[in-house]
């Protein structure tokens, strides 16, 4: 991560109160949300194992519920409730 950081410093503004360590997170983060595997998030942070990535990011990959809930979205779109709602 700090590979190139001395190259053109002034280019680069961190802002108030995040660190590197913040940064790296945020870049993971950002991989896992657009839909990166395990494997490629642990290479392009430079964990030994994919483990370690686990252990510390398998929190912002979705569940098996979110995948599903997705793919059938996908196909059927925004499906009404079969029964009415209740009246209060």
């Amino acid at each position: 991560m700090t590979t190139g950081w001395g190259r053109e410093p002034a280019r680069v503004t961190i802002p108030d109160g995040a660190s590197l360590h913040d940064l790296r997170h945020f870049y993971a983060s950002l991989l896992i949300k657009h839909g990166e595997n395990v494997k490629t998030v642990q290479k392009r942070l430079g964990h030994t194992k994919p483990s370690i990535t686990l252990d510390t990011y398998t929190h912002l990959w979705p569940d098996e519920e979110d995948t599903t809930r997705a793919a059938v979205e996908a196909v059927l779109g925004d499906v009404p409730p079969l029964c009415p709602a209740k009246s209060a």
